[in-house]
């Protein structure tokens, strides 16, 4: 049975006067799940982003101030980049933890609401703690030498909320890498939106109780650059989108079952269809970037490549063989239309399908096979809608 408690009917009325929490708020998935029993920023690997998880049952438990608390807390651990699992690399997992936690709760406007678990410089097993506010290396140098001192306290001392999914390297890094540059770009446009001025009221909204010296870190976050490696993201891709096309072959049996008997054989392909935005928008620029892109693609697999604007150019579909090379081309000069483009390769055997586009034009339908978007930082910063469970990546 389902919980009445439903997180985004109390993110207005509990962040109002916190602009900068309300608008990360916005750009955050919130999904209830039971199974976790606090609450927590974990990686979704069906959306293949990161989202805001909570257990209706503790949160119901807590008055508002405690609620918003919470909240606060999951929404720092996403604006000072804890999430990604290579932060962490090399240090104790539930230590580290601890660390993340004691910098959040340590803040001046964090301290008087937080929940009685909540992990505290001076309070609890962290008495030997004395300062508010330190980074959470600083806490997590603290922690490790007390805890040479007294390891059984640490036995069983862990964080509060979920953080089973930081610190966690599996086989969908590039997935996860993809995901931690969408949360970060989250971060970027909710700076953006509490610091832009307003032409109705003259101002800014503000960054409500955020210090000044928090609102540096979270910018240092915001500004740091996520180097993905292109043909990683392919590759994975690929692996995600690829077939099995079994055939039936002839084989021998052992020398005690002489006679023959069929059996099936699997050759694993792809057949990627690449969808190229012909638009007026799009840049030469980013046609030049993609065709080198391409390249280096063609170098290992065949795809075939579909030029579109507002409508797919069936004339100018060709397959781009393995090994060929072949030079920059515009065909059409119109609007665009992401319809035009997923409707045709639904209608064909593709696997998967790259959309290269400056992102300028709207939600496009469902793809019925895995679907990817290619562009660059100017088109990711203007995109008209968030493809959600969908890749996004951007070619510098």
């Amino acid at each position: 049975m389902e919980s009445e408690f439903d997180i985004s009917d109390h993110i207005y009325r509990l962040l109002q006067d916190e602009p900068y929490f309300a608008a990360l708020s916005r750009q955050i998935n919130k999904r209830e799940n039971p199974s976790i029993p606090t609450a927590g920023i974990r990686y979704n690997k069906d959306t293949k982003s990161y989202e805001l998880f909570y257990n209706a049952d503790f949160m119901q438990k807590f008055e508002d101030p405690q609620k918003k608390f919470v909240l606060m807390h999951e929404l720092y651990h996403a604006s000072f980049g804890h999430c990604t699992y290579r932060k962490w690399e090399g240090e104790d997992h539930k230590l580290s933890n601890i660390a993340m936690d004691l910098a959040i709760n340590s803040l001046r406007h964090m301290r008087d609401i937080a929940i009685p678990e909540a992990c505290m410089p001076g309070k609890g097993p962290f008495t030997f703690i004395n300062q508010y506010e330190c980074s959470s290396e600083w806490y997590l140098t603290r922690i490790k030498q007390d805890q040479e001192q007294n390891p059984e306290k640490y036995e069983n001392q862990d964080s509060f909320d979920d953080h089973s999914d930081f610190g966690e390297e599996t086989g969908d890094d590039i997935d996860r890498e993809i995901a931690q540059e969408q949360l970060r770009d989250a971060v970027t446009k909710a700076i953006k939106e509490v610091e832009a001025v307003s032409e109705k009221a003259g101002r800014a909204k503000g960054w409500g109780s955020v210090s000044g010296q928090v609102q540096k870190e979270i910018k240092s976050y915001s500004h740091a650059t996520l180097k993905l490696d292109p043909k990683k993201v392919l590759a994975s891709f690929i692996k995600a989108s690829i077939s099995a096309d079994k055939k039936t072959s002839v084989t021998k049996r052992n020398r005690r079952l002489p006679k023959k008997k069929f059996g099936r054989r699997s050759e694993r392909r792809a057949n990627i269809a690449i969808s190229i935005d012909q638009s007026g928008s799009v840049s030469d620029e980013l046609l030049g970037k993609v065709f080198d892109w391409l390249g280096e693609f063609a170098k290992y697999v065949s795809f075939t490549v579909v030029p579109f604007d507002a409508e797919v150019f069936e004339n100018k579909i060709y397959v781009w063989k393995k090994g060929e090379k072949r030079k920059r081309e515009r065909v059409l000069y119109g609007g665009t239309d992401f319809n035009a483009p997923t409707k045709w390769v639904n209608g064909g055997n593709f696997d998967g399908h790259l959309i290269v586009t400056d992102m300028l034009a709207p939600k496009p339908v469902r793809s019925n096979c895995q679907r990817m978007w290619v562009t660059d930082k100017w088109g990711a910063n203007s995109t008209c809608f968030k493809p959600i469970g969908e890749r996004v990546l951007i070619l510098d």
